[in-house]
């Protein structure tokens, strides 16, 4: 009887399959967000050259210099920044390669797809030229004759002389018909901007220029309110997975509860769209001021009584993999172990705002209660001491790294779980970040021992043993 002979299947993707893989189910607007995280990226990355280590394991906080300009017409889209350039290395084996998954801390490019999605789904012919004030490449990608080379996955390029600045200039001509027709319309156009304005709020507010046809965009993310009857909260803490939570919650900051005396019921119905939470993977906008059951609005249908309602959560990570964004970024991936692991916390502020909106209803008959403004909360500078050692001016909560412990003034750490904390714990944590303990140790030792004896009591709540704990 004859030994079985081995042999080899041929498993390899073809080009067609691919790219109708990654662009079928792909917007226009995505594909050029796509663009927009790029640039980002590079940006960020340009920031994190002079930057220690320990530097890269938080978001940058000034993008300054670096800028980005789109420009929409009928016949072409063109991108072009100042970041970084590609240099000619990551060009031949990063840069284009499908699915190459992104390798940058912090960074909001993850999948390995964007820049090929938004390539082959825009145009026919993409011409990109990139400098990074050393070295200057050119490539032009032209989709029909790419395709026709079933078996060939490289790309012809040129090299070229650097103009010593950096830049990354993609123009894509030859644009499918309903593509055209959006890119030439202003109403589409504008639409986009504003979308533009959100999702990236927040590098705008840091720095980072969006220019859309001659037009800088201003950031358009949906502010909480500081003086208003409702005070905000928060809470920061770290995932099982390593995936840093930033939450915070409050009140629309042009909403108005009708016990103000002051309130716009018309004001109040034209803002509902901005209403609900908004999800942010390492600062950048994956879903806006959702009303759905996807961000915990399960505890019953978004109606008036939710008016007001501001939430944001900030999912940080350097491992982008990790943050719960679907490939397209736009929407959440509900089965995301940090997600569901936060979606509690969100359903709890929620139910906070519903309970605590029910006392902000104007009394029916008799005098009209007034609420007055919150004071905004300032923090007083404190005493460098005598030794000459540098001491930080108490912030709100945010994800920081750890400080020197000569550093250290107050009763907590900033950076403090505060996964287990609600309502009065929290606002105990929270003083205990903020308060000054040279400057008001009396203050900061009754403020230790309720939070100890707190602490305590919810410890055991949460294990179930409340019941064996002696009182003191």
């Amino acid at each position: 009887m004859p030994e079985p002979r081995n042999f080899l299947i041929d498993t390899r993707p073809t080009k067609d399959v691919v790219v109708d893989g990654i662009t079928r189910d792909a917007t226009d607007e995505e594909c050029v967000f796509d663009l927009i995280d790029n640039s980002i990226d590079a940006a960020r990355n340009t920031i994190f050259r002079d930057v220690s280590p320990s530097g890269r394991k938080v978001l940058p906080d000034n993008y300054s210099g670096y800028k980005l300009k789109l420009k929409f017409s009928s016949s072409a889209l063109s991108i072009e920044d100042n970041c970084s350039g590609i240099s000619i290395k990551h060009l031949k084996t990063v840069a284009l390669r499908f699915g190459e998954r992104s390798q940058q801390a912090m960074g909001i490019g993850a999948f390995g797809v964007g820049l090929n999605r938004a390539l082959f789904r825009l145009g026919g012919i993409s011409h990109i030229v990139t400098d990074t004030g050393s070295e200057r490449a050119e490539v032009i990608l032209n989709k029909d004759e790419y395709l026709r080379r079933a078996h060939d996955w490289r790309l012809p390029a040129a090299q070229l002389i650097s103009k010593g600045s950096r830049e990354t200039k993609i123009e894509i001509r030859d644009l499918q018909t309903e593509t055209s027709l959006r890119f030439g319309g202003d109403t589409w156009v504008k639409g986009l901007s504003h979308q533009i304005a959100r999702r990236y709020g927040r590098f705008v507010e840091k720095g980072f220029e969006i220019w859309i046809d001659h037009t800088r965009l201003q950031s358009e993310e949906v502010k909480i309110r500081e003086d208003g009857p409702y005070e905000a909260d928060s809470k920061v803490y770290t995932t099982k997975a390593g995936v840093h939570v930033h939450i915070e919650y409050g009140q629309h900051k042009l909403h108005r509860f009708p016990i103000e005396g002051r309130g716009s019921e018309e004001q109040n119905r034209r803002l509902t769209a901005q209403y609900g939470w908004t999800i942010f993977c390492n600062d950048r906008a994956v879903i806006l001021s959702d009303q759905t059951s996807k961000t915990g609005w399960d505890i019953g249908k978004f109606h008036s009584e939710f008016y007001g309602f501001v939430g944001n959560v900030n999912f940080v990570s350097q491992h982008p993999e990790l943050l719960p964004w679907k490939t397209t970024k736009t929407d959440i991936d509900l089965n995301n172990p940090s997600y569901q692991e936060t979606i509690g916390e969100m359903r709890k502020f929620t139910k906070k705002w519903r309970s605590e909106a029910h006392r902000r209803k104007p009394p029916r008959g008799g005098k009209k209660e007034t609420f007055r403004p919150l004071p905004p909360r300032k923090s007083r500078p404190i005493p460098e001491p005598r030794d000459g050692t540098k001491v930080r001016t108490p912030v709100a909560p945010k994800i920081v790294t750890k400080e020197d412990h000569n550093e250290f003034r107050q009763a907590l750490p900033r950076d403090i779980q505060e996964l287990h904390c609600d309502d009065k714990h929290l606002a105990l944590v929270h003083e205990a970040k903020r308060i000054d303990m040279v400057e008001n140790p009396y203050a900061g030792l009754a403020l230790v021992r309720m939070l100890f004896e707190t602490s305590t009591v919810k410890y055991c709540e949460r294990h179930g043993r409340l019941e064996e704990a002696t009182p003191i």
